[in-house]
């Protein structure tokens, strides 16, 4: 008896067909089995051991075997139960043949054979028995391969509608995705009016578009869309020349008349219901089956999904592009009014410096305080420009010329500048003393506008014979060394309601602004920009009356 255990051949296709006939007992019915699976195109090894037919069924994908129970026994229930844990052959069909009048039934369906023939078995009864397995098998091969290759298909439209935020393209996508995948006649998918999604209509024809799915009224189709987003269902006709309910009637008004098959599906998110799917046949009926149309209704959400995002993305694009639009008016603006004001003024204070020196003759002493307002002004004027400059580039985030630089060096430096406009207000300004260089990484020029408007302010808000004190040291956070600078007044402090408002941009407090005491209210929003762009942090602590301290903290050099 031949032994070889080579992959098996089917000239008829079916050479993947997994097939085993076991508990052939006698050599006639042996040469029957040959017989029939010959004629089906099929090969037949004969294996005399259950070693070996076990590591038969094991080694090959393509398993077809006729096996003589008589070396089988009863061993065999117990050997198909440990092989059918395999994955690759856990669906084998087997047909088994027993002399055995006691085979034991519930022993066989555990091990998944449920053909088989206790006794005596014709040559015609063994023929009918294979070729139903057989057939039995090639239809569930066949459905398996066609739902696999429709899973593939729709799987491939979703990955490319994931690949675009285009609302458009994501519609061409579907309707020839899901024609080509059903093999379609039409398809047409429409949008309904809202703000949610762009109003759009993508239609596909498998030839000339004559006689393709026309629009249906708007109102009927966002009432049966609603309908069935409620049911969680689609609409499937399989045959519209029979009898038809109302729902497929409105499908067969807007069809062409050749009309034969339809699935129509509504378009969701969430609650909402944004449009339809309608996908058509004119060649004849056709069963569309629980498969196909899970995979439509997958398809059907990740365009809903996709026409959503897409749509927000395109309306934030849409509305960056005009900030940045907004966005370059106003530093053209600024940068005009630069010019445009600052001219005319450097104009003005130079005549008012020639007035005073007496260039232009003798000022009488009562002119001269009215040219000193004037100047007073035109510096407040002057300072306002240069802030909004320092606002404009701050709102473009400019970058950063970093350096090193020594805080305590730097202070020093601020301070002696703001030296004489302290004196003349009879302030005292102290700094405390440092034994090592603080050192931060930072742009020289934006942290002395940002030291030099803390102390010019303390000055300003202090009032004859106060103090101003700065305090420099090193310390240790979460984030890691910090350097923090403290720039403590006695002045006239800042009402608690009025503390969060601080950096609003053009805000000045109550007090101040009763006071008179001039300013812009750029100067503390400008201050918070800059250390925030350097890393840092800033704090505010005040009490009417008392003075103010504002600290600084910036990252120390590594």
């Amino acid at each position: 008896m031949p032994t070889a255990l080579q992959p098996l051949e089917a000239a008829s296709g079916d050479a993947d067909m997994q097939f085993a006939l076991v508990g052939v007992r006698t050599a006639e019915l042996r040469a029957a089995a040959d017989t029939v699976l010959r004629a089906a195109g099929l090969r037949t090894l004969h294996v005399e051991d259950e070693t070996a037919a076990i590591k038969l069924i094991r080694d090959h994908d393509v398993v077809l075997g006729v096996v003589d129970s008589a070396m089988l026994r009863s061993a065999l229930p117990e050997q198909l139960r440990r092989l059918r844990q395999e994955p690759s052959v856990a669906g084998l069909p087997v047909i088994l043949l027993s002399g055995n009048q006691d085979l034991d039934v519930e022993a066989m369906v555990q091990v998944n054979i449920t053909d088989f023939v206790a006794g005596q078995v014709q040559e015609t009864d063994l023929a009918g028995r294979v070729a139903l397995v057989l057939a039995r098998s090639r239809a569930t091969r066949s459905r398996k391969v066609a739902a696999a290759r429709l899973r593939d298909d729709t799987r491939a439209i979703s990955a490319a509608l994931r690949g675009t935020n285009d609302p458009e393209r994501m519609a061409a996508l579907v309707v020839r995705g899901l024609g080509d995948t059903f093999n379609a006649c039409h398809v047409r998918m429409e949008t309904f009016p809202g703000d949610r999604v762009p109003q759009l209509v993508a239609v596909w024809n498998r030839s000339a578009p004559a006689g393709g799915l026309l629009p249906i009224p708007l109102e009927e189709a966002q009432c049966l869309c609603s309908s069935l987003w409620e049911r969680e269902t689609v609409l499937r006709v399989d045959d519209h020349r029979g009898p038809a309910d109302p729902e497929a009637r409105i499908l067969a008004a807007a069809g062409p008349a050749e009309l034969s098959t339809s699935v129509f599906a509504p378009l969701a998110h969430g609650d909402q219901v944004l449009g339809y799917i309608w996908i058509a046949g004119t060649t004849g009926t056709r069963h569309w089956t629980g498969t196909e149309l899970s995979l439509i209704q997958h398809v059907c959400g990740n365009l809903a999904h996709g026409l959503v995002q897409g749509h927000l993305i395109t309306a934030q694009r849409e509305v960056l592009s005009r900030l940045r639009e907004l966005d370059k008016a106003k530093t053209d603006f600024v940068a005009t009014v630069n010019h445009e004001l600052r001219t005319p003024l450097t104009s003005i204070t130079g005549y008012l410096e020639l007035m005073l020196d007496g260039s232009a003759g003798d000022v009488p002493p009562h002119m001269v305080q009215m040219l000193n307002i004037v100047g007073r002004n035109a510096a407040r004027l002057n300072q306002l420009i240069s802030d909004l400059l320092t606002i404009s580039r701050s709102d473009a985030r400019t970058s950063l010329a970093v350096e090193e630089i020594d805080v305590a060096a730097l202070l020093g430096t601020v301070a002696a500048a703001l030296a004489p406009a302290a004196a003349a207000n009879g302030i005292t300004v102290q700094l405390s003393p440092v034994t090592a260089p603080l050192l931060v990484e930072g742009d020289k020029a934006q942290l002395e506008q940002v030291f030099t408007n803390l102390l010019s302010n303390a000055v300003k808000f202090t009032a004859r014979g106060g103090t101003v004190r700065v305090l420099t040291d090193a310390v240790t956070t979460d984030s890691g060394p910090q350097i923090r600078i403290r720039i403590a007044d006695t002045g006239i402090g800042i009402p608690e309601a009025d503390i969060p408002k601080l950096f609003r941009r053009f805000f000045r407090a109550s007090n101040a602004t009763a006071a008179a005491i001039p300013g812009t209210g750029l100067g503390l929003a400008i201050v918070q920009d800059i250390v925030l762009q350097h890393g840092g942090e800033l704090d505010i602590d005040s009490v009417m009356g008392r003075g103010t301290t504002v600290t600084v903290q910036v990252p120390a050099r590594r």
